[in-house]
């Protein structure tokens, strides 16, 4: 049986296009589904060195703000009293205060306390009663020495109450020596910040 040229050229063309199917079906499309998959993983990865990358310059900005302030944090967290030693040297201090200008210096009650704020968290302090007796400017230079600098470094303090009055001759006769007539006894209520 002799095939013509036609009916090989077409049976070739066929067998041709059968082997092209199935090369295309075999290789071609899972070449396609691979390049697609790894074209999708490459867009996520890349989507993820992006937040990375932003991540990682934000925090170097914080970095850089935490350098700028670090200091100032140091400093704050050198205004809470911490440890007893530091709360008798800051009474210590306060009475040196007061001597140095000629005031009677009285603590009246030392109590450790704390203070619920605004998220319920526990705010320590100390409060301290104390009593300065003396003329009035030294009174006035005591508190006003308050403000400025009580105990190196400065701490987180604020007077709670202040009563003053002046000191007569009976009040005089109980309160003692270096204190004359007109001069003031000032009570103050304290509170200092610990950690």
């Amino acid at each position: 049986m002799n095939m013509s040229i036609e009916k090989k050229i077409i049976l070739y063309f066929c067998s041709a296009l059968i082997i092209l199917l199935f090369f295309i079906g075999v290789v071609v499309l899972p070449l396609i589904n691979k390049i697609k998959d790894a074209s999708q993983e490459y867009l996520a990865n890349q989507e993820t060195l992006i937040r990375l990358a932003q991540r990682e310059s934000l925090s170097l900005e914080l970095e850089k703000h935490f350098l700028e302030y670090e200091d100032d944090i140091i400093s704050i967290e050198g205004a809470f009293l911490d440890t007893e030693e530091e709360i008798v040297g800051l009474i210590l201090t306060l009475e040196n205060i007061a001597q140095e200008f000629g005031n009677i210096f009285e603590i009246k009650s030392a109590i450790p306390s704390g203070v619920l704020v605004q998220d319920q968290t526990e705010e320590p302090f100390l409060s301290l009663q104390i009593s300065i007796q003396g003329s009035f400017s030294n009174v006035l230079r005591f508190m006003a020495s308050l403000e400025d600098n009580p105990y190196p470094p400065y701490r987180l303090m604020e007077i709670d109450t202040l009563s003053i009055k002046r000191l007569t001759g009976r009040s005089l006769a109980v309160l003692g020596e270096g204190l004359e007539e007109g001069d003031l006894e000032a009570i103050l209520q304290i509170k200092i910040y610990t950690q």
